[in-house]
């Protein structure tokens, strides 16, 4: 029997307990014979970073995919990812990512060039400009990292084909869709576009708190397998005690998947989900982040309200970044990657490393809480930060 989505244990990643589950998984989702084929295999390299902070896909894990694909007989094999701000194989060799590409026989892309591709079916965008390395392709084998995300609330396979956008560009996304509803919809007209992708779902170890870069580990002991990245993601945020119904873009990709482009609400409960189901694993405890909101969704009316009074509310009222000098290491990673150029690096008057933020230009994408590797960056309302900014003046006087 197959399953929409296949959800089954894997306690840790043992290559043993790895090797048998992704084979029971492949079986039961339907992955498709590959023989002859060049496959890219998609993992999550948000930054090079040490597998247990759980920021990426486990070197393991891919170690284990590459293994199972051997056995299927591919003309290719191919591994890559493109992080925001940092070359591609310099993040994978610090993530481990690298020396397994390598072990498994397949070989390392740097996803540096691009060409454009047409979206028929996107709602907002009807071409992207993706990595050149998918015209070879005739399948992406998907490796998410199951995490909470500061400006989608929830990130899974959906998300993580966003990285098939060449460095930088993916900035510049976020400056053209700045609000979570929009950057959603053109996550879906995104994946809407590419060759057939199957998804392994690493969610051994994944991340709650303050994702998609700076939460905490949290082991699972639970993967994930579909022929479709839609479905995955609807079990997977359920998994972990979210209500995919309030997540927008998860909402919008189950429904184009299971009607198309239309958009019918459809029900998920006709999803078959096994051997085992949400109940078996649901986490009642993971540390979520709150549902992406607007200040309209937070019961203001300023439709009829002038431009700078809409400015004013949604800079109050929307969590934006805080810049916490005590541990900037003065890596220049968020303003190197901010699309708005909103921020600026300089020093405090105790000569410490300080990012300054024009708060009227950041359009609150968060993308520099997620490539800052020093936890310097957290996220909150403007209000609460000039108050920590004015107590910390206090104690210094």
């Amino acid at each position: 029997m197959q399953f929409d989505v296949c959800l089954l244990r894997c306690e840790d990643y043992k290559p043993e307990m790895l090797d048998k589950a992704l084979e029971e998984a492949a079986e039961l989702a339907g992955f498709p014979d590959v023989e002859g084929k060049t496959i890219l295999v998609k993992p999550n390299l948000l930054r090079g970073v040490a597998p247990e902070k759980a920021v990426t896909t486990h070197p393991e894990f891919l170690a284990a995919v590459l293994r199972l694909l051997n056995k299927r007989r591919p003309a290719r094999v191919l591994v890559g990812d493109s992080p925001g701000w940092q070359k591609g194989s310099a993040a994978a060799r610090s993530a481990g990512l690298l020396a397994a590409t390598q072990d498994g026989g397949a070989q390392w892309v740097d996803m540096d060039s691009g060409a454009m591709r047409a979206a028929p079916r996107g709602r907002l965008v009807k071409e992207f400009y993706l990595a050149s390395v998918l015209q070879e392709c005739d399948l992406i084998v998907n490796l998410p990292k199951l995490k909470t995300h500061q400006l989608m609330t929830y990130t899974g396979a959906t998300k993580n084909l966003f990285g098939l956008i060449p460095g930088l560009g993916k900035s510049g996304m976020h400056l053209r869709f700045p609000n979570a509803a929009d950057f959603g919809t053109m996550l879906v007209d995104l994946s809407s576009c590419l060759p057939p992708v199957f998804t392994f779902m690493d969610s051994i170890v994944a991340m709650e708190g303050e994702g998609p870069g700076n939460g905490t580990p949290r082991h699972t002991g639970f993967l994930l397998a579909s022929r479709n990245p839609a479905p995955l993601d609807w079990v997977a945020a359920n998994c972990i005690g979210y209500d995919p119904q309030k997540i927008p873009y998860l909402v919008d990709a189950f429904t184009r998947s299971q009607t198309g482009n239309e958009a019918t609400q459809v029900s998920a409960e006709a999803l078959s989900v096994g051997p085992l189901q949400v109940s078996d694993v649901r986490i009642e405890d993971f540390k979520l982040l709150p549902y992406a909101t607007t200040a309209a969704q937070k019961g203001f009316s300023l439709n009829r309200a002038p431009a700078p009074l809409k400015r004013l509310a949604n800079t109050l009222l929307v969590s934006r970044p805080i810049f916490h000098a005590e541990k900037c290491i003065g890596c220049s990673a968020c303003v190197n990657i901010c699309p708005a150029k909103a921020l600026a690096l300089g020093k405090d008057s105790q000569g410490r490393h300080k990012v300054r933020i024009d708060d009227s230009v950041c359009i609150t994408c968060y993308c520099c809480h997620e490539v800052c590797p020093a936890s310097a960056i957290s996220i909150g309302r403007v209000l609460h930060r000039r108050h920590e900014d004015s107590r910390k003046a206090e104690r210094t006087q």
